[in-house]
């Protein structure tokens, strides 16, 4: 399922200086989040549009797809260096690529076009701690920070969220506006079902919570994608009965969109290749590709 397809989107709303950012979020965890974001992030690179993506996860699952994580950090910045202030965003970014042979040498991998990526870093399990111990280096105000002095040429920002709303996770949600979205990507079991349920609720509470006078923030939920449906191949009432649930309850006021069960999901880790890279024409990638274009983000760069 999928609804209309949307008009281009403004890649900087109201005119700001920081791109549009899209951040999967669900308060529940291994949910197909990084999926989402290394094969949408890729399509939107293939597409033409410059892209950003940012592993906010301690466990770098990102950075490992997109092979990064092996990099050495004294060398190469990562994500906890730009939330201390100890790098640029830039400095911080390195092409996304995928492995083309063995080996850690340069000529073992070949870069995806458009496509950096802030590498993960297992420090940012720290932040929290961080923030409530010295408020004063104003750590939640971090990506607030880089959104407002940001000079370059982004199309969009993709961000990769951990599973809760950790004070990290909300420092990134902070600038998010009503243009900008929060894409929960759910496997169809009920227990993600009803994680996507606290998703609502804790948003809602975070929104209550971090509202002043001044601003208020709008990390808002437009879509919904389904992760592993039912395909011929792969049937069960659970995942049956979980698409029909979340069709009720969200269907009228959400769009919704499948993304069909395929057994090449799981080899992008052990491949260190994002699926685009292995897997140009299996069903997730149709999937995606619909998801991208439902999304608003045509093909610039058309065959």
């Amino acid at each position: 399922m999928s609804s209309k397809t949307l008009p281009r989107r403004n890649l900087r709303p109201h005119g700001r200086n920081w791109p549009l950012i899209i951040a999967a979020l669900i308060i529940s965890g291994g949910s197909a989040k990084t999926t989402t974001i290394s094969i949408l992030a890729t399509i939107l690179a293939l597409r033409g549009y410059k892209v950003r993506v940012f592993d906010f996860d301690q466990q770098r699952n990102l950075s490992h797809i997109l092979c990064a994580k092996h990099l050495d950090d004294a060398q190469f910045p990562t994500i906890w260096d730009l939330i201390r202030d100890e790098a640029s965003l830039e400095e911080a970014s390195v092409p996304a690529r995928f492995r083309v042979g063995d080996g850690w040498d340069d000529d073992a991998f070949a870069e995806i076009p458009n496509l950096m990526l802030v590498r993960g870093s297992r420090h940012v399990k720290n932040f929290d701690t961080e923030a409530a111990v010295a408020p004063e280096r104003m750590l939640v105000g971090w990506f607030e920070k880089v959104c407002r002095e940001y000079d370059g040429e982004d199309d969009v920002w993709l961000l990769d969220l951990p599973a809760s709303l950790s004070k990290l996770t909300v420092s990134a949600l902070l600038p998010l506006t009503e243009d900008d979205e929060v894409l929960p990507p759910v496997l169809v079991t009920n227990k993600e079902e009803e994680d996507l349920g606290y998703t609502f609720e804790e948003l809602a509470e975070m929104v209550e919570n971090m509202t002043t006078r001044s601003r208020r923030p709008a990390p808002t939920i437009k879509n919904i994608v389904m992760c592993s449906t039912p395909t011929s191949q792969k049937k069960g009432i659970e995942y049956a009965e979980t698409v029909e649930a979340i069709e009720r309850q969200y269907g009228e006021n959400f769009s919704l969109h499948k993304i069909r069960y395929t057994d090449v999901i799981p080899r992008q880790h052990r491949l260190q290749a994002t699926v685009p890279a292995f897997a140009p024409s299996s069903a997730p990638m149709e999937d995606y590709k619909k998801l991208a274009t439902a999304l608003g983000f045509n093909d610039l760069e058309p065959a």
